[in-house]
């Protein structure tokens, strides 16, 4: 089973055959932000043998999105961006190592970071007429624990809050309930007391572990987009979504497309021409 070097470069010698202009670019971001590179190359293995066709979207000039996938009549885009190792072990305070020791420790999730990076490539998914979707991949030792289940729920609703209502300083109602201000809420906000979408030009947004041996993934819907993402498409990746919307009388409520959200598993797989795609060269 290859390893993401491995990827990186079947996905190099890709490139250079049948994308040329874009081996250069890519070697360059590989230099430069080396993960981010790195996530592109196991995105794209990933796709592959998903979709029935991936083809290269972005302009060596122009820039724009990563990849445009087609399966039969359906067609959907695919922006990948990752978050550093090192920015995760700070904000999570969960080292990018192993404790010699074996202990551990506390930690704190990402909802943050990755609001910050949605809002960064919202701009960039805009203007095209179909689904799109946004991966976010991680290559820190805990991606797993960061970008799964419990940060995708999180991610969608921001950090719940326990909330008891109280009057002279004792409790008014015996009803404990959760409550979110929506602050990292990757696809609703409140203004002025509204209840709104945002973000729309962002169809789902996928949270790729990217491990030694394979990636884990899990998906968010967006509530309202632009363009709807079939589920359908990625068939073994669970999603997360709203049970409703819009909410009533502002009651979130999410569920997970499957019965138990667990992160669908991906083993690494290399980029390997096709017949086809040699004859065409």
């Amino acid at each position: 089973m290859p390893v993401v070097s491995e990827i990186v470069e079947s996905y190099k010698n890709f490139l250079m055959v049948k994308y040329p202009a874009h081996l250069g670019p890519f070697c360059k971001r590989l230099r430069n932000n080396r993960e981010s590179a790195r996530a592109e190359a196991v995105t794209f293995s990933l796709l592959r043998p998903i979709v029935e066709e991936i083809t290269i979207a972005e302009d060596v000039v122009e820039g724009g999105v990563d990849f445009l996938c087609s399966n039969t009549d359906v067609k959907f885009i695919v922006e990948v961006t990752s978050l550093e190792s090192e920015a995760v072990a700070a904000q999570s305070r969960w080292p990018n190592t192993i404790a010699e020791d074996g202990t551990g420790g506390s930690f704190g999730m990402i909802t943050h970071m990755l609001r910050t990076k949605a809002s960064d490539k919202a701009s960039q998914l805009s203007g095209y007429e179909m689904a799109r979707v946004l991966v976010i991949a991680c290559e820190h030792i805990a991606a797993d624990v960061l970008l799964g289940p419990l940060e995708a729920e999180m991610f969608l609703t921001s950090e719940t809050k326990i909330a008891v209502p109280i009057s002279a300083g004792k409790p008014i109602d015996p009803k404990v309930y959760l409550t979110t201000d929506l602050k990292d809420s990757v696809f609703f906000r409140f203004k002025n007391g509204i209840l709104e979408p945002c973000r729309k030009s962002i169809s789902v947004v996928i949270l790729l572990s990217v491990l030694g041996d394979k990636c884990l993934a899990v998906g968010i819907l967006h509530p309202d987009p632009q363009h709807v993402f079939s589920i359908g498409l990625l068939p073994s990746v669970p999603f997360l979504r709203m049970k409703r919307w819009p909410p009533e009388n502002h009651h979130i409520e999410t569920e997970w497309v499957i019965h138990s959200p667990k992160q669908a598993e991906f083993n690494h797989c290399n980029v390997v021409l096709k017949d086809k795609e040699l004859g065409d060269t």
